[in-house]
């Protein structure tokens, strides 16, 4: 399977997944902005019948904020996505992306914006926290 972020998988039912993991979010200081039901959408686009998936997207808002002043054109790369699904097995997945991904990641970006990889260390730490919290949430 392709690493596309960090993987949590809970023994709970899809709907329970989704508030908890909101729930979680905003613990951790990220405002939900966004959420596209994408079997709603699929639905009603291709008449295409899939299993429950949420897409979430969250920001951090004192980070969003330093970020966009450091570089307005970051704004793109800021949101967190958070994709939510069922399993086969009646378990739910959670996947999230990193938060500033293509900046953490490049090491020429890094010598060159020092304040923005900071930025996005701080909001992955927000993001692993919050799924930390969410695993053992959803074990109790």
């Amino acid at each position: 399977m392709d690493d596309y972020g960090r993987r949590v998988v809970l023994d709970v039912p899809f709907e329970l997944a989704v508030a908890e993991t909101s729930q979680v979010l905003r613990a951790e200081g990220f405002d939900l902005v966004g959420r596209l039901d994408v079997r709603d959408y699929l639905e009603r686009t291709l008449r295409h019948e899939c299993r429950q998936y949420v897409l979430l997207e969250a920001l951090a808002p004192e980070l969003t904020l330093q970020a966009l002043q450091h570089d307005p054109a970051i704004g793109p790369l800021l949101p967190v996505m958070i994709g939510i699904y069922e399993l086969a097995d009646g378990e739910t997945a959670v996947v999230a992306s990193p938060p500033l991904a293509p900046v953490l990641s490049d090491f020429g970006w890094r010598a060159a914006t020092p304040a923005l990889p900071t930025i996005g260390d701080r909001a992955s730490e927000q993001l692993a926290r919050a799924l930390d919290r969410l695993q053992r949430t959803a074990r109790l």
